[in-house]
């Protein structure tokens, strides 16, 4: 998430549900495991609850507003409560790019503000479906903890009948010590090879 493992690298299960109005509103909820590696935390799952709208701005441009809600059920009190709300807009446009940002005005419950920025594209290879995409961010929490840092990922995706595959290369940049000792460690930031199976 974001160039940071939340399963100390291990396997993550992830379902989603959405509901879509013609209007282009929409809601829905996501759920995945997460481990942190802290024995103590009680956290082992994630759950986040979503509202937005998504619609075409004009030819060849659309954008993605949400509003979300992200929790750790099971949480053992209050040192532990790391719920937070953020709000994202993504803007797609010439068919293969977007730019967005998501701020948060308490992120991970730290008492302070995050900002993620950023751009990415995705671009077919001929006719052989395989889609070559690549983003990178930059997520801004020196309100929070007094540090930031870079994102970035290079990926290779392709449709197999109902499975969606893509494999995935994502390192971070700049993941110092105050990051580490807030957000999580640094280790869990290191370049890494992922692949995702998608029903």
């Amino acid at each position: 998430w974001r160039g940071v493992s939340q399963t100390m690298e291990d396997p993550a299960l992830q379902l989603e549900a959405t509901v879509e109005h013609a209007s282009g509103f929409y809601f829905g909820g996501f759920a995945s495991n997460v481990d942190f590696g802290d024995g103590e935390d009680g956290i082992d799952h994630e759950v986040s609850a979503y509202v937005g709208w998504a619609g075409e701005l004009g030819a060849g441009t659309g954008l993605d507003v949400f509003l979300s809600r992200v929790a750790y059920p099971g949480h053992n009190g209050a040192d532990y409560d790391i719920d937070y709300t953020e709000i994202e807009a993504t803007l797609g446009f010439a068919e293969y790019y977007s730019v967005g940002v998501a701020y948060s005005p308490d992120i991970f419950n730290l008492g302070g503000k995050g900002w993620y920025y950023n751009a990415g594209a995705a671009f077919p290879l001929g006719d052989s479906g395989v889609t070559l995409g690549a983003q990178v961010g930059r997520y801004d929490l020196d309100d929070t903890v007094g540090d930031s840092y870079s994102d970035w990922l290079v990926s290779l995706d392709r449709d197999f009948g109902p499975i969606n595959a893509r494999l995935q290369y994502t390192d971070t940049s700049g993941y110092g010590d105050l990051l580490s000792e807030s957000v999580g460690d640094a280790s869990l930031a290191d370049g890494r090879a992922a692949l995702l199976l998608t029903w």
